[in-house]
């Protein structure tokens, strides 16, 4: 490969995860293939703008890369690399939702639900509705994410770790461990819940309403309904109980079992790792002692 010029990615462009695998797996096809000439990858203002994995591949396999031009305004480019990489790749939510987090920043959030004009024709901000399809998510999607955004952007500390994926998902996190459901939020969600899971036809009503608790920012996820309580105490005895009976069994073994070189060998079977059987002989033998006393 001759000496190229090395480029920087522009800030858009590192809206989007970076994926090492996928850069092996195109440095192999390169490899092979050569660079394909209808995938080439987009300059804009000097840096690249949309095809960082290509470039990086083509270094590690030695081809020339094909570059284009994009032109442009910002919110064109903007545009563009949202419709060819978010919408079409197989990103995770998670990796959408950062994606999001920094568009919403640059284009804004029309909360109204109208998309209007201004008054020089240009498009007012994306509606919700607007950044669900545009990213392929959920309308109820955008507006968790966008309570998210507008509670971290809220705090001065946490805004600044916004500037990186990683750091974004520390500042997530700290937001939801605040805003756990108070224990009356959490009676009336679990309601509301059961109330679904007995009626379909209220279904719709009570996503409505639990919908207003997330705009809140209230963690209405991790609340479960009456149903889904009993459904894991439920799925926890159907996993448990056959592992008690067993115990149950073993013991009965144990007490009955005059073979001491049976019990022994069941001993070293039940603890193979080293340290462990002598860990439960000093519980048991605390215990003898502490019995004794």
């Amino acid at each position: 490969m001759k000496d190229t010029v090395s480029f920087t990615y522009h800030d858009i462009c590192m809206w989007l995860p970076h994926k090492p695998d996928t850069i092996a797996d195109i440095t192999k096809d390169m490899t092979n293939n050569g660079f394909r000439e209808d995938r080439p990858i987009v300059l804009y203002e000097g840096t690249i703008l949309d095809g960082r994995h290509r470039y990086e591949a083509a270094i590690d396999a030695g081809v020339e890369p094909i570059y284009v031009e994009y032109e442009g305004t910002r919110e064109d480019a903007i545009n563009y690399v949202t419709s060819e990489n978010v919408n079409r790749r197989h990103l995770k939510n998670e990796e959408k939702e950062y994606f999001y987090i920094k568009l919403a920043g640059e284009v804004g959030v029309n909360s109204t639900g109208v998309n209007q004009h201004r008054s020089n024709d240009r498009p007012s901000n994306p509606t919700q509705v607007e950044h669900a399809d545009a990213l392929g998510v959920g309308e109820a999607t955008i507006r968790r994410w966008e309570a998210d955004r507008k509670e971290i952007k809220a705090d001065s500390e946490l805004s600044k770790k916004m500037d990186t994926p990683e750091g974004f998902k520390e500042a997530k996190k700290e937001v939801q461990q605040r805003r756990k459901a108070t224990k009356e939020e959490a009676t009336r969600i679990a309601k509301l819940k059961n109330l679904a899971d007995s009626s379909e036809a209220e279904s719709s009503n009570v996503n409505t309403k639990l919908d207003k608790y997330r705009d809140l920012g209230v963690d209405v996820d991790s609340v479960e309904s009456q149903g889904e309580e009993d459904s894991a105490r439920q799925e926890y005895r159907a996993t448990q109980k056959p592992l008690e009976d067993m115990a149950r069994e073993i013991a009965k073994t144990l007490v009955n079992n005059k073979d001491y070189n049976f019990v022994a060998a069941l001993a070293r079977g039940a603890y193979p790792k080293q340290g462990e059987l002598e860990h439960a002989y000093n519980i048991i033998t605390a215990d003898d002692n502490n019995s004794n006393k």
